[in-house]
C-alpha cells in the first residue's frame, strides 16, 4: 500500500513538470510567434510594408499615367479638366499641362504653358470657386468677391471709394479690367480662375529703369526669369491682356475679385489663417523667384502676395489724380500687407511695383 501511494505522488509530480515545462514551451511558441507576426521583420509589418509600398506605388503610377495625360490634353486644342485625388475638378486651359497631378486642389494645382511660343514655361496657380475638399475631410466655401479683412484676417464684404468699374461706366485715366461682368460670369460657371503663380516677369533680364510703351517686351510668368518692375498700371494692364491671344480663355491684370478671393483661399487652405495681414517676408527684392534664397513668401503655391513688389490691379481709387490702385506687400515696409489697398497716379513707375496676370475661362 506504501509503495501504491509513493507512484501516486511521483506520477502526479510527473504529470505537474510536464505541465509546466508544456506551458513554458507554449510561451515561448507564443513568443516566438508574436515575434513572426509583429517585429521588425515579422509578418504583419512585412505585409503592411508591402501593401504600404504596393499603395505608393500604385499612385505613382497614376500620377505618372495623370501627368502623360495632362501633357497630351495640352496639344488637343480646348480646355479639357482635371480631377484631384478628393474629387475637386479643375478646368485646364487649351495648351497648358498640370505640373503637380498628384496633389489637391487646398495644396495649389499649377499649371503650365506647354504651347504658346514665347509665353511656354509660364505657371498659372488654380484658386477654386465654391466647395473644395480637404483632407482634413472638412469642405470650405470659397465665395467669389472683393473683401475687406480685419486685423484677425475674418473677412467682409468691400464696401468704399475702390470700385471694380466696367469699361462701359469707367471715367478715369487708369486701365479697368477687360470686362468684369463676364469674368465674374465664367469664373462662377468654371468654379475658379487662375493668377500667375509668381509676379510677371521678362526674358530680357534685370529692369533697372522705366520705359516708354514702345520698350515694353514680352512677359512670362517663369521662375527663372526676371520681375517686370518699373511698370505702370497702364502699361501692366496691357502687357496682361495681351499675354494670350486664345479663344479658349482670356488673360487679363489682376482684378480685386480674383485678389480678395486668392487671399480667402490660401487662408482656408494653408496654415496661415491671417494672410491678409502678412508683410515683409523677403528682405530684398526676389527678382528670380524660386531661385532667390530671399523668396520666403509662398503658400498654395502661390509667390510673394505679401511680400516682394507691390502689385497693379485693375481696381479704381475714387480721385482723379491717383485713380491706380495697387495691392499686397513690398519688401521693405511693413506696413504694407497682402491685403493692402492704395492708390498713386498713371506715370507711377518704380523698382517697387509690378503686377500679376490672371486666366479665365
Amino acid at each position: 500500500m506504501k509503495g501504491n501511494k509513493k507512484q501516486r505522488r511521483n506520477s502526479k509530480g510527473i504529470t505537474l513538470i510536464a505541465l509546466v515545462i508544456t506551458i513554458i514551451v507554449l510561451l515561448i511558441l507564443a513568443g516566438v510567434s508574436i515575434a513572426m507576426l509583429t517585429g521588425e521583420n515579422g509578418i504583419l509589418t512585412q505585409a503592411q510594408r508591402a501593401k504600404t509600398e504596393t499603395e505608393n506605388a500604385q499612385k505613382e503610377e497614376e500620377n505618372i499615367l495623370a501627368n502623360y495625360e495632362s501633357v497630351l490634353n495640352s496639344y488637343s486644342g480646348e480646355n479639357t479638366e482635371f480631377t484631384d485625388s478628393l474629387g475637386n475638378k479643375v478646368k485646364v486651359p487649351a495648351g497648358f499641362k498640370v505640373v503637380n497631378p498628384g496633389y489637391n486642389v487646398e495644396d495649389g494645382i499649377i499649371i503650365e504653358d506647354v504651347a504658346h511660343g514665347a509665353t511656354a514655361g509660364s505657371q498659372f496657380v488654380w484658386i477654386p470657386v465654391g466647395t473644395v475638399h480637404r483632407k482634413d475631410k472638412e469642405d470650405v466655401t470659397i465665395e467669389l468677391g472683393r473683401y475687406i479683412f480685419d486685423s484677425s484676417g475674418n473677412v467682409s464684404e468691400y464696401s468704399g471709394n475702390y470700385t471694380e468699374d466696367t469699361v462701359a461706366e469707367h471715367t478715369y485715366d487708369n486701365t479697368p479690367a477687360k470686362d468684369i461682368t463676364t469674368f465674374i460670369s465664367k469664373v462662377e460657371n468654371t468654379h475658379g480662375y487662375y493668377i500667375g503663380r509668381y509676379e510677371a516677369r521678362t526674358l530680357d533680364g534685370e529692369r533697372t529703369v522705366s520705359t516708354e510703351d514702345s520698350g515694353l517686351t514680352q512677359i512670362t510668368v517663369k521662375p527663372n526669369d526676371f520681375v517686370y518692375n518699373y511698370v505702370t498700371q497702364l502699361q501692366a494692364a496691357k502687357l496682361s491682356r495681351n499675354m494670350y491671344n486664345d479663344s479658349n480663355f482670356e488673360s487679363d491684370l489682376i482684378n480685386s475679385y480674383a485678389w480678395d478671393t486668392a487671399i480667402v483661399f490660401i487662408q482656408n487652405c494653408s496654415n496661415q489663417s491671417n494672410y491678409a495681414n502678412q508683410a515683409s517676408v523677403n528682405t530684398s527684392v526676389a527678382s528670380k523667384g524660386t531661385n532667390n534664397t530671399d523668396t520666403k513668401d509662398v503658400l498654395c503655391n502661390v509667390y510673394d502676395m505679401a511680400s516682394n513688389c507691390m502689385e497693379w490691379s485693375t481696381e479704381t481709387w475714387d480721385n482723379i489724380d491717383n485713380p491706380c490702385t495697387y495691392r499686397g506687400g513690398n519688401y521693405p515696409y511693413n506696413y504694407k500687407y497682402t491685403s493692402n489697398r492704395s492708390n498713386l497716379d498713371t506715370t507711377h513707375s518704380t523698382v517697387n511695383y509690378s503686377f500679376r496676370p490672371i486666366l479665365y475661362l
